[in-house]
């Protein structure tokens, strides 16, 4: 029987002696404190200098002055208003009533969170997890998750450096706004992943309701839109550069007689001894003529690259447009699943209310009044 939860992942404080027990609050049960998991307890400093260290060095060495040297960067970071040093979410399944500590689903959001957390730094190769617990002690089971966000070939400070904005975008992730941002998209994927994981185990997303299979398939679109809008973005970069480079070369074209290759190639011959001048002009026509097709080579390039540069432009441009009506698509489909979730507890709180054989009859009563009603509909059609 197929059991529906909800799922919660949220960003947290990032209370490490909490995560690691070094101290114990009120709402903890310490005799069942044994029944924790851990999964790494990297302490943050020894993580900066696994992540960091060889970055440092690099940015270091490049630093004439000394004063702009870094001299620890988890101290640089946490002094920094730009960026925070690490990140945390919390992950429950259910709550304290269906998948609680003592009832009977208490194993299985153990098993959910543990297969969950065993995949997530495979699909968050960014994200280095340093610190990772599950709960078994509080009133849910839940998971402490404390990451790094990092990224790599930076042209900015460190090239390997803390950023959860980067990091996020090096997966795939790229916010819209406000309301759509880098971090929000992720959160949603962890929630789909984890809705997969619940599935493997018979247990359905609950506020998900019945929208979920187009919702899921609407995500999937938007993902793919805004990779082919940054793959187009990137191939529009590169058009434009190669464009602006051979159109500096044929502007510049006039000051190629100082290169020796260039003068060698094109220089005008000298007129042999008692040669006819139809022959010297034939010699003179060919370099011409050779110069000539090299330039117009050239301008057909430009030109070329130029069209296909404008048809890239337009290209994404409607992905763009695109992009934005599936994402306004997406918001449409959310809040109707949100109401018909609404409509799903009332069902459900009618149904314990008056019983399952009550409501049948109620929905049977109601679909035969439908029936007899159109039906009725259709034959005054028919006699006017």
């Amino acid at each position: 029987m197929t059991i529906l939860s909800s799922i919660s992942i949220e960003l947290g404080k990032g209370v490490i002696a909490h995560n690691n027990r070094k101290f114990i609050a009120e709402n903890v049960d310490k005799e069942r404190t044994k029944n924790n998991i851990e999964y790494e307890n990297i302490p943050l400093e020894n993580a900066f200098h696994t992540l960091f260290d060889e970055a440092l060095q690099r940015y270091n060495d490049r630093q004439k002055r000394t004063d702009r040297q870094i001299e620890n960067y988890l101290e640089h970071i946490q002094s920094s208003k730009q960026e925070k040093p690490f990140y945390e979410i919390i992950v429950q399944v259910g709550n304290r009533e269906d998948m609680g500590i003592n009832t009977v689903n208490e194993g299985l959001a153990k098993t959910i969170l543990d297969e969950y957390m065993k995949g997530f730094q495979k699909r968050n190769p960014q994200l280095f997890v340093f610190n990772a617990h599950l709960h078994m002690d509080e009133a849910t089971p839940h998971l402490h998750i404390d990451f790094i966000p990092f990224t790599t070939g930076s042209k900015r400070g460190l090239d390997t450096r803390v950023s959860m904005k980067q990091a996020l975008l090096k997966q795939g992730f790229s916010g819209s706004g406000r309301s759509d941002t880098e971090t929000m998209e992720w959160l949603q994927s962890e929630k789909e992943a984890l809705s997969l994981v619940m599935e493997r185990h018979d247990v359905e997303w609950e506020n998900q309701g019945n929208n979920r299979e187009h919702l899921s398939v609407l995500e999937f679109k938007k993902e793919q839109r805004t990779k082919e809008v940054r793959a187009l973005e990137h191939r529009v970069d590169e058009l434009e550069t190669r464009a602006a480079a051979l159109t500096d070369s044929l502007e510049t074209v006039e000051q190629l007689n100082s290169i020796e290759e260039f003068e060698e190639e094109y220089q005008l011959p000298s007129p042999q001894r008692m040669e006819p001048a139809k022959s010297y002009m034939k010699r003179v026509e060919e370099k011409f003529n050779k110069l000539k097709s090299t330039l117009k080579s050239a301008l057909v390039k430009v030109f070329e690259l130029k069209n296909e540069n404008q048809n890239l432009k337009r290209s994404f441009r409607n992905l763009i447009l695109e992009n934005d009506e599936l994402k306004d698509r997406l918001k449409h489909y959310q809040r109707e699943n949100q109401k018909l979730h609404k409509q799903l507890k009332e069902y459900r709180l009618i149904k314990s209310v008056l019983g399952n054989d009550a409501v049948q009859r109620l929905l049977e009563n109601a679909k035969n009044r439908t029936q007899l009603q159109r039906r009725d509909h259709n034959e005054k059609g028919l006699h006017r």
